[in-house]
């Protein structure tokens, strides 16, 4: 069972990253949460905080995932505790860190929403009697070549008028092609269509 000093041991943590790392008020109200659920769980295993181990907050993040928590939340928690932990081994007080390997289960990360091809077209017909003919071709152009290449915004910022020394990308007009330079800064080249 824990003794009244390691029960302290949180108090003064939370006391430390309010006043010494300024951390926000939430924030802190955050912590005091998941350190009140660390110590639960020590209590249970009758455990003290110093004789927690790897296994121990293993078991206790997966009965958190098997219950529903959300990847980034187990994270949170997890930051947490090995912050606490962190802080316990600079003070001297631990010299075993059981949060430093674990890892959160791996988040799923949803493919960004693409333009429905309603929206698209309707986005590519829009026109202004008002605007400026050059704006309005410019604007439908954009529109084509990022919609019909399937470019993200910062690929179509990239892209010259033709290839360079310096140029990310460029547009070959000819060939029909954009050669863009994507994401970890690999190149490849992809279709422009006509009307583009």
């Amino acid at each position: 069972m824990p003794c009244a000093e390691q029960m302290d041991w949180i108090e003064k943590y939370l006391e430390h990253v309010r006043v010494e790392r300024r951390l926000a008020a939430r924030t802190v109200e955050l912590y005091a949460f998941h350190l009140q659920a660390l110590r639960d769980h020590a209590a249970e295993a009758r455990l003290p905080l110093d004789r927690v181990q790897t296994a121990h907050v293993r078991r206790w993040m997966a009965q958190l995932h098997s219950a529903g928590r959300e990847p980034r939340g187990i994270a949170l928690v997890l930051s947490c505790w090995r912050s606490f932990y962190r802080w316990l081994g600079h003070e001297g007080l631990i010299g075993f860190n059981p949060v430093q390997d674990v890892h959160a289960p791996k988040a799923g990360k949803p493919l960004p929403k693409a333009l429905g091809v309603d929206d698209a077209v309707r986005l590519a017909e829009l026109y202004d009697p008002e605007a400026d003919p050059w704006t309005e071709a410019r604007d439908g152009a954009i529109v084509e070549v990022l919609y019909g290449c399937g470019l993200r915004v910062s690929e179509l910022t990239g892209l010259d008028a033709q290839a360079s020394g310096t140029a990310r990308g460029w547009l070959d007009l000819d060939a029909g092609e954009a050669n863009v330079l994507g994401k970890g800064s690999k190149r490849r080249i992809v279709p422009m269509g006509s009307k583009a």
